[in-house]
């Protein structure tokens, strides 16, 4: 056996040592090698200072994410931070940048808004920000104070010197002396009240901070549509002393009215009328009487109101898309196009309905029995008609990312599963359907891709265990749009 030089054996034990001192750096500087998949968001700010990709997003002290990118837009720092894809922001969340310590790792913290309210989407932006303090400032500031701060104690040396301002001290001394004992004889004999007025302002101090904190931009639009408020309110006066001028001289309807004795007349005979209509809406007469002073008719309105309000809610969350998709059978040399309707009443429920043209045709059998020689035989006949067109009938369930189906697949019963990948831009399809006892079922492989909007591409196997040689590779494009997406089409169609 050949043995090791003491050269080699010393660089095996430093390779070791190294893999090991990069495993505990790993370790202890909480490196991943592959982070979860999250979703992005974005922030800007008007200075990134000390902010290096992969830095931690904090809420709360807990990491919650990582900065993506950081580059120049606007001429403003934007910053993308990768969440994790369990944490939602609201969109009244804030994006601060802190630093561990005085002069410690900078990294961006988010300071949750209000609960309840519409989180962002991926790709968002949370628009409020904080950007952070620039020491140079900061220092220039402690010196400009510190500056200060020396002239206002030449001043009191110079006010102070001597023996007239050591005079003046004592009596300021004295006086102050003298002061502190009296606020302190008022203070304990009022201690309980004085008391209770600090806990209130400190009370009212944080309502104020925490709503001057939140809702800046509320204040700044309060204020602003506060003195808009004050300058019509100037103006409306201005036109009231015009009107009421107007009216002095008995000019206009109320100047006639309160002028013209023929119309006060007239006003005295409506009120005299809507009176005798109140009091028969009290003694619940008639409809408007029935409805106010019946808790039946009541509760049958609001009951009325509630079905409306239950079917709007149903109308806002309904979904309905219109599918077109052709596949190419590469082995018959023909074209198999596919037109469904899918209607979406839930996000995890739909039902489809469509037709097919197939090349295959539609396949019928037919059963003749006839005696021949005093026995009865069977006659079996199928027929092909090749311009029959197939409908499909289908009830879908998703579970997360597999969905379910059963119903009606090209004119025969069936059942297939659909499981979504990437955000549900690639399917993948497995169907069997036509379960006739005498051929093998219809078995479909399929794979859809969505590259665009509206466009995907779809590419499989079909009837691939067929006893008639049926099977084929296909290749296919298909079109989708949703309701919506047809009411931005059309309002987008040129006018002439």
């Amino acid at each position: 056996m050949t043995k090791l030089s003491a050269e080699a054996k010393v660089g095996f034990f430093v390779v070791i040592g190294m893999l090991i001192l990069a495993y505990m750096s790993m370790k202890a500087g909480k490196l991943e090698y592959v982070r979860d998949k999250g979703y992005d968001l974005y922030a800007d700010f008007d200075s990134a200072e000390g902010i290096v990709k992969g830095v931690p997003v904090e809420i709360a002290g807990v990491e919650v994410g990582r900065v993506k990118d950081i580059r120049l837009e606007a001429g403003r720092a934007r910053i993308t931070l990768q969440m994790d894809p369990e944490i939602q922001i609201g969109d009244d969340s804030q994006a601060i940048i802190r630093s561990k310590g005085i002069l410690g790792d900078k990294y961006v913290e988010i300071v949750l808004g209000s609960p309840g309210t519409q989180p962002i989407q991926p790709g968002g932006q949370i628009a409020r920000t904080q950007s952070p303090a620039n020491i140079d400032t900061l220092l220039k500031q402690l010196s400009t104070i510190g500056t200060d701060i020396k002239n206002i104690t030449e001043s009191l040396s110079g006010a102070l010197g001597g023996e007239e301002g050591e005079s003046s001290l004592r009596a300021i001394v004295d006086n102050m002396r003298e002061l502190t004992e009296t606020l302190n004889q008022t203070v304990q004999k009022n201690d309980q009240n004085i008391n209770q007025i600090l806990d209130n302002f400190a009370g009212f101090s944080g309502d104020l901070r925490e709503i001057s904190g939140t809702s800046k931009e509320s204040m700044s639009e309060i204020v602003a549509n506060f003195r808009q408020a004050s300058s019509e309110l100037r103006e409306a006066l201005v036109a009231l002393n015009q009107i009421a001028d107007k009216v002095s001289r008995g000019e206009g309807t109320i100047g006639k009215l309160i002028q013209d004795e023929e119309t006060i007349e007239r006003l005295d005979e409506t009120l005299l009328a809507l009176k005798e209509i109140t009091e028969k809406i009290n003694r619940g007469e008639g409809t408007l009487g029935k409805l106010v002073q019946e808790d039946e008719t009541v509760d049958n309105l609001n009951t009325t109101l509630e079905s409306i309000n239950e079917y709007l809610r149903k109308e806002g969350r309904f979904r309905t898309y219109i599918d077109y998709s052709g596949e190419y059978l590469l082995e018959q040399e023909a074209l198999k196009s596919y037109i469904s309707l899918r209607i979406q009443p839930k996000q995890d429920k739909y039902y489809v309905l469509g037709i097919v043209d197939d090349p295959a045709g539609q396949k019928t059998r037919t059963e003749e029995r006839t005696i021949i020689d005093g026995e009865e035989h069977v006659i079996y006949r199928e027929k092909t008609d090749f311009d029959a067109i197939k409908w499909t009938a289908q009830v879908a369930k998703r579970y997360y990312d597999l969905g379910l189906r059963a119903g009606i697949f090209e004119s025969s019963g069936g059942v297939g599963a659909d499981y979504y990948l990437y955000d549900d831009r690639l399917i993948c399809t497995f169907e069997a359907f036509d379960f006739d006892p005498d051929e093998n079922p219809h078995l479909k492989l399929r794979a859809e891709f969505t590259p665009l909007q509206f466009i995907y591409i779809t590419a499989g196997y079909d009837d691939f265990i067929s006893k008639n040689d049926n099977e084929s590779f296909f290749l296919g494009l298909g079109l989708r749009f949703s309701d919506e997406d047809i009411k931005t089409l059309i309002t987008e169609i040129p006018r002439p």
